[in-house]
């Protein structure tokens, strides 16, 4: 119930701005709220607005990477200064905890190519964010990563939508075409 409020709420503040040409601010601070309060996937702003304006798909997808980026660092920063102390307080076996160091040689290891991956991936991202925000972070590279992620992902949710139906369905019906005809040549076998 709660969900299709939030939806609600936003398709109707996306509607609004797109009449007042405020469109692209939309995206971009509604992708930045949705990604620090992790009330809503970035995906429920980027779609509608694509919707709203096909022929902006790319600048939709942009801004909202952009805002998620910006979110997703902020919550870092966030969960590096404020959140551990109080994490380690209520939790203290994590500190000798065999997984947790194990999580924490992986950010090290792998580092902002992990969280390229996570942003890239229909993953949450809140998790990643609090593993590298143990580490001493590089908030530039994980900026980096977290806008190149968001960027291809949205992007690929902003172009289907402001083609769908008519290429999305070509492309599915092409391809739903050419099964029948193998399963067609295989069944005559």
């Amino acid at each position: 119930m709660l969900a299709a409020r939030i939806e609600a709420l936003l398709y109707r503040i996306l509607h609004f701005a797109a009449a007042g040409k405020r469109l692209l601010l939309a995206c971009v601070a509604l992708s930045f709220v949705g990604t620090v309060t992790a009330a809503w996937p970035v995906t429920a702003v980027v779609v509608p607005a694509t919707l709203m304006a096909a022929g902006r798909w790319r600048a939709i997808s942009g801004v909202s990477a952009l805002g998620s980026a910006i979110g997703a660092t902020v919550l870092m920063l966030v969960f590096h200064h404020l959140g551990w102390t109080q994490l380690f307080e209520r939790y203290p076996e994590l500190v000798t905890d065999a997984s947790w160091a194990r999580v924490i040689d992986w950010g090290a290891r792998y580092g902002t190519v992990a969280l390229f991956l996570v942003a890239l991936s229909p993953l949450p991202q809140t998790p990643a964010l609090m593993f590298f925000g143990a580490l001493r972070p590089d908030y530039a590279g994980v900026f980096a990563a977290m806008l190149a992620g968001k960027l291809i992902k949205y992007s690929a949710f902003a172009w289907t939508s402001s083609h769908f139906p008519e290429r999305v369905g070509k492309l599915l019906g092409g391809l739903l075409r050419r099964s029948r005809k193998r399963g067609t040549a295989d069944s005559d076998v």
